[in-house]
């Protein structure tokens, strides 16, 4: 992938968007984001909101952290279309092996083919390193592995919870 302070305009099939690094106020999208991802699992936990909501906080911050200490190389880009943020991508390079980190688009543009559009833009960007790329998908969350299969990812293992998926660049 390309520099990671810099930002990456992409042409997607549903029009362009840009990667552009996160920065510190970015912190509330960011948040905002998660919250709207997790919320729902929270929501059968037999806590009042002020303990749900304290969980939410403490499971960003764990992720945040850990992210940034597991994939100190990757791009962790806020996702824009026509100047307005509507997602977040991480993308490590890796050595041998890229990985898509983290891929959440705000619930106003999830089922709209948006998010297929992006994750194939991003591989064709990362393509001339001809190296494959992995995820990892939650089992349950269909949306995801669908739009995963879309790009050309295949299932590779699974480790419940999580499904392991590959795409591997054409001609390799």
């Amino acid at each position: 992938m390309t520099d990671t302070s810099m930002p990456l305009d992409l042409d997607t099939a549903t029009g362009p968007v840009r990667l552009r690094p996160e920065t510190p106020d970015d912190a509330g999208f960011l948040f905002a984001l998660f919250r709207s991802h997790v919320l729902a699992d929270l929501a059968m936990m037999p806590v009042d909101d002020a303990t749900r909501e304290a969980l939410v906080r403490m499971q960003f911050q764990s992720q945040t952290t850990t992210y940034r200490a597991q994939f100190p190389d990757a791009r962790f880009d806020i996702v824009e279309a026509g100047g307005e943020p509507i997602g977040r991508i991480v993308v490590d390079p890796g050595g041998e092996t890229g990985c898509i980190v983290d891929f959440a688009l705000v619930p106003e543009r999830r089922g709209q083919g948006r998010g297929v559009a992006i994750m194939a833009a991003v591989l064709r960007d990362f393509a001339p390193l001809g190296r494959p790329m992995r995820c990892k998908v939650l089992i349950h969350n269909e949306p995801s592995a669908r739009m995963c299969r879309r790009v050309g990812f295949q299932e590779i293992s699974a480790e419940p919870p999580f499904l392991q998926l590959e795409w591997r660049p054409q001609g390799t």
